[in-house]
């Protein structure tokens, strides 16, 4: 995500798990460099340009095992010039991740829908609340991140909330 652009969503195959190889190839040679390197600068969120003045981002990963394996995390650092890698953001901190409030946009508007009756049904809803949240939601997440940040220092690693 950037303030101005969602990702496509990603759906693994049936048992597939995420591992630093699977990660590498389908998430962030495939979806995410199609992503970053998208051109139109207008359109839906999931069609226009993540960022546009490309020097002002950062590629920030949580601590699964896939994205802090030793091979994705060079990868990262050779592919990603503003890469964030393994110990630069606090582990276990959800709570400052914008992308953590999408996840809870997105379960909100799911929890409000009658249950899909199988998974194709499920992951149209899933894509359809992914494209209809609001361009607006996105820039106030990554503006808040600041205070946010902020408030995680004074409270030395602490829950900060909402």
């Amino acid at each position: 995500m950037s303030f101005q652009a969602l990702s496509d969503l990603h759906f693994l195959p049936p048992k597939q798990t995420v591992s630093a190889d699977y990660y590498l190839k389908e998430i962030l040679e495939n979806a995410c460099l199609n992503a970053l390197n998208r051109k139109p600068k207008k359109g839906d969120l999931l069609t226009r340009k993540m960022l546009p003045n490309m020097s002002k981002y950062i590629f920030q990963q949580d601590g699964a095992p896939a994205h802090s394996a030793k091979r994705t995390q060079d990868w990262c650092k050779e592919n990603l010039k503003y890469f964030w890698g393994k110990g630069e953001w606090p582990t276990n901190s959800p709570d400052l991740s914008p992308i953590e409030n999408v996840w809870g946009i997105l379960q909100d508007q799911l929890d409000r829908k009658t249950p899909a009756p199988g998974l194709e049904e499920f992951k149209n809803m899933l894509k359809y609340g992914w494209s209809e949240i609001c361009p607006n939601t996105l820039e106030k997440l990554i503006e808040g991140m600041p205070k946010r940040i902020e408030k995680y220092i004074l409270l030395k690693g602490g829950y900060i909330g909402k």
